[in-house]
């Protein structure tokens, strides 16, 4: 899909693009071929020209329009196997007095889940290998937060926050919810944990109750792989607006988890006021 976008070139928005489109320029190399002039952009064909040599280059700065916000979506069929799916965990809302707990991973193939007090200082070191990063509400919450607990990160340099074009496509609420609504839920006896008791078992954890930190390990693991199905159906939904649309991905699947965890601690705790 982003090797027929032309959103990030200036002077160029949603009906100048399906315009090209149905006049039959669907890629950078027809765009390059061509002599077509754009009103407020000029001949096509030098800005369609520099997107081939960019994306050869791997110059993703030369995309930062489409490189974050609602439009990154475009870029998930061509780096999904270059992507991270990432998901955040912390003592509560506020960047200035609270802190990371948990930074949950998964590429694709593994998950790995970075800890605080073990070996949460690992997790900038695990970022270099990948050009996509995505999530829920990432850039409201997890990216800031990350951001002010290690100021100089450097994170996959595109940032599909799927919360955008969810809600283009009438998905509202939380992550769990959006998984239930799309049938690709988590298991229904987890659904008990949610942002406000991971909260509750870290403290529970630092008490010294040993069901707590797999608990939340789990919660944890959940919600970063639930990513993965739900970017598999924004990309194809989004993809098949499109005029002529996009090939779309196989049908998303959810991959289960077998990380232990102790639905009796869960229950004791939703009926504690700490």
């Amino acid at each position: 899909m982003i090797r027929r976008t032309f959103r990030h070139v200036h002077g160029i928005g949603g009906g100048i693009e399906r315009a090209l489109w149905s006049s039959g320029l669907t890629t950078w190399e027809a765009a390059a071929a061509s002599d077509v002039v754009v009103p407020r952009v000029g001949r096509l064909a030098p800005h369609a020209a520099a997107s081939l040599a960019a994306w050869e280059a791997r110059d993703f700065a030369y995309f930062a329009p489409v490189t974050s916000g609602s439009e990154a979506w475009r870029w998930y069929g061509v780096l999904r196997r270059r992507c991270l799916y990432l998901d955040i965990e912390t003592t509560g809302l506020g960047r200035e007095y609270d802190v990371v707990t948990v930074v949950s991973c998964y590429d694709g193939q593994d998950v790995t889940l970075f800890v605080r007090d073990d070996n949460l200082a690992d997790f900038p070191f695990f970022l270099g290998d990948f050009d996509l990063l995505v999530t829920y509400n990432g850039a409201g919450f997890d990216v800031p937060f990350l951001k002010h607990t290690w100021p100089h990160l450097h994170l996959p340099p595109v940032h599909l926050d799927l919360r955008h074009p969810l809600h283009s496509l009438g998905y509202r609420g939380g992550l769990k919810g959006i998984e239930q609504a799309t049938g690709l839920g988590r298991d229904s006896e987890l659904l008990a944990v949610d942002g406000y008791m991971a909260v509750k078992l870290w403290h529970a954890h630092q008490r010294g109750d040993a069901r707590a930190l797999p608990t939340l390990l789990r919660y944890a693991a959940e919600d970063v792989l639930g990513l993965e199905p739900l970017a598999h159906l924004v990309y194809n939904a989004k993809s098949a607006e499109m005029q002529p649309p996009v090939e779309p991905l196989p049908d998303p699947v959810r991959r289960g988890c077998d990380l232990p965890w102790h639905p009796e601690v869960v229950a004791a705790l939703s009926y504690s006021p700490s």
